[in-house]
């Protein structure tokens, strides 16, 4: 395959803090067709504006609520608005916790009291309740299906569903088919959503309080981190050698999955392969199932013509979405190159399940390596 084809492949799968810049007036109001305990959820996502970015955050009780710390940067104040397009100041109560969660108070005054949130592990009929740049407001998506849940040992490791991925979702809900929230959206690629399990919520509340208790030099890195990921994708070019090493100490400081996929792509895109598969690899050992990173990887490791590497990915890859085209088209060359009969057979097989139309062009491929195959 050609660097071109590589690099528009790496560029098909970038992957989005799913912010949105600030362009456009909020409309508030919508009509709910969906269940009570779905439509009720119209009313306990809110609206969170930064300077020049606007996300969305998670009611939690009357005085608090929850959105990204990729949203919030190094800011310790924020608006909210509510669904009647209210604005109110926020004050936010960074925290240590690894996870892209940071919690927001209304009432400054008031002491840091937050129920834990019960833990529901019905995953049947996922939606996202957020604010959708087209309606240019609170929305709830359609539904999707899930793809892995995280073990909790991984603090930064998501809940990955096929539920819809647009820019302004960060820090909304997902919710179950029962209306329970089951996460927290953080980022993703265009295909594949990724939210922050409860579980990690409930540490982060827990590890939470009133006071400024959170390391506040970690959400600026987060800040020069997210700037210099702008940068890159405008104009690399401008930026010096010394300037890029400082940038890239900030963004490991920074210490957010999301922005070591994005790096990685970039740098694929921009063709620096062994500085893409240091950052993937980074995000690849914090989130072991993220399906936007395992297909970024594959991509590198192709690129890199480290044909056994990825087909270890690609093994993970076919049994966490083994419909995926690209991820078939993939793991088909990938068998060849490596000259893995049995990949090429299992790949093949998938091929003829889910996309008999590649089938015929597949076999003939692989025969050329594998006549008896």
């Amino acid at each position: 395959m050609s660097k071109v084809k590589l690099k528009s492949l790496l560029k098909i799968f970038l992957i989005i803090p799913i912010i949105y810049i600030w362009f456009f007036s909020i409309t508030f109001g919508s009509n709910c067709n969906e269940s009570i305990n779905v439509c009720g959820w119209l009313e306990n996502v809110f609206i969170v504006k930064t300077n020049n970015t606007t996300a969305s955050a998670v009611k939690l009780s009357e005085d608090f609520f929850v959105t990204n710390k990729h949203v919030v940067e190094d800011n310790l104040n924020v608006n909210l608005y509510n669904s009647e397009g209210v604005r109110f100041n926020a004050k936010v109560l960074h925290n240590d916790h690894p996870a892209d969660i940071v919690i927001l108070s209304k009432n400054h005054e008031k002491e840091f009291k937050v129920n834990p949130i019960k833990i529901s592990k019905n995953y049947n009929g996922l939606r996202s309740v957020a604010f959708g740049i087209g309606r240019d407001k609170i929305r709830i998506f359609p539904p999707g299906d899930l793809i892995s849940v995280p073990l909790e040992r991984f603090k930064q490791a998501r809940i990955h569903s096929t539920v819809r991925n647009l820019p302004g979702i960060s820090g909304g809900a997902l919710i179950n088919e029962k209306g329970n929230l089951v996460g927290i959206l953080t980022s993703g690629s265009g295909n594949y959503n990724e939210a922050i399990p409860i579980n990690i919520l409930n540490e982060v509340i827990k590890s939470t309080s009133m006071n400024l208790n959170g390391n506040i030099s970690r959400y600026t890195s987060i800040k020069k981190c997210a700037q210099l990921i702008e940068i890159m994708n405008i104009n690399p070019k401008i930026l010096s050698k010394n300037e890029l090493f400082n940038a890239e100490k900030d963004c490991k400081s920074a210490n957010l999955k999301s922005f070591f996929d994005m790096l990685g792509q970039i740098y694929g895109n921009l063709g620096n392969i062994q500085k893409s598969l240091l950052f993937l690899e980074i995000s690849s050992d914090l989130d072991p199932n993220s399906p936007t990173t395992l297909i970024s990887l594959a991509i590198a490791y192709q690129f890199n013509r480290d044909f056994k590497n990825q087909v270890k990915v690609l093994k993970k890859l076919i049994k966490l979405i083994p419909n995926d085209v690209l991820v078939l088209r993939m793991a088909i060359q990938s068998a060849a190159f490596s000259n893995d009969i049995n990949f090429a057979r299992q790949s093949l097989n998938l091929i003829n399940k889910n996309n008999k139309r590649s089938f015929k062009q597949a076999y003939e491929f692989l025969k050329q390596t594998f006549p008896r195959i």
